[in-house]
């Protein structure tokens, strides 16, 4: 599935409730990407109908190679730069509008508030590390569902790094290998088992069996090194 045709269906099944289609993150700015996309949808409202519609496109979105689209009320979209501002400042920084109506805009960088950044960076970075951790030890050996836990993981640790990135003053690079780059320089981790969890997400690189044990144990140890970065900075 394209942008193209997801904005489309999304159309379709929204109708005039439809206000806003985003892309956002590493793709926004590189039109030749073909999946790995992060989209912000935005509509009206949202009823039963509406819901089981987009949750059909949502899947088939996913299984394209891309991210569940972030589904919004105009509303929640207004009133939410607090609790998702690292989400907000995602969009506000690298956004491509492939649809606007009723008014709809990105909200501008400035009004999110770094402090909420912080807050919700520490709580986020934290809980995905535990996660993780958990997850680790649910798979076992199994070499499918230890690529699956690193390919799932992988969108989400690039924006909590360009979150972090972000409050230490810098600028996020464009794309998301050069992200995790960037923040294991910031926070004293290899970033080379997340550019391996974001191949294998992208389905570019398949990690070999050999070497998922040692992909994991990194992942984990980067993510345990950037939370106590965080928590360092939040002391500071």
């Amino acid at each position: 599935m394209t942008l193209d045709e997801l904005v489309t269906q999304l159309k379709a099944a929204h109708g005039d409730a439809l206000l806003g289609v985003v892309v956002y993150g590493s793709t926004a700015t590189d039109p030749a990407a073909k999946s790995g996309h992060n989209v912000l949808v935005v509509v009206r409202a949202l009823d039963v109908k509406a819901l089981q519609a987009s949750g059909a496109i949502g899947r088939s979105w996913q299984e394209a190679g891309n991210a569940v689209p972030l589904t919004m009320t105009d509303a929640e979209w207004k009133s939410s730069a607090d609790v998702f501002a690292i989400e907000h400042a995602d969009i506000a920084d690298r956004n491509r509008v492939l649809h606007a109506a009723g008014g709809f805009a990105v909200m501008p960088r400035a009004s999110i508030s770094d402090a909420d950044i912080r807050s919700q960076l520490e709580y986020e970075a934290l809980a995905m590390l535990l996660a993780v951790r958990g997850g680790i030890a649910a798979v076992g050996r199994d070499a499918k569902q230890q690529r699956a836990l690193l390919g799932a993981q992988a969108s989400r640790a690039v924006a909590l790094f360009r979150a972090g990135i972000r409050l230490s003053g810098a600028d996020p690079a464009a794309e998301a290998v050069a992200v995790c780059t960037q923040a294991g320089s910031l926070a004293g981790f290899d970033s080379g088992p997340f550019a391996a969890a974001l191949g294998q997400r992208r389905g570019t690189a398949e990690i070999p069996k050999s070497e998922l044990d040692a992909v994991l144990g990194g992942f984990h140890a980067g993510l345990m090194k950037f939370v106590a970065h965080i928590d360092d900075q939040s002391v500071g």
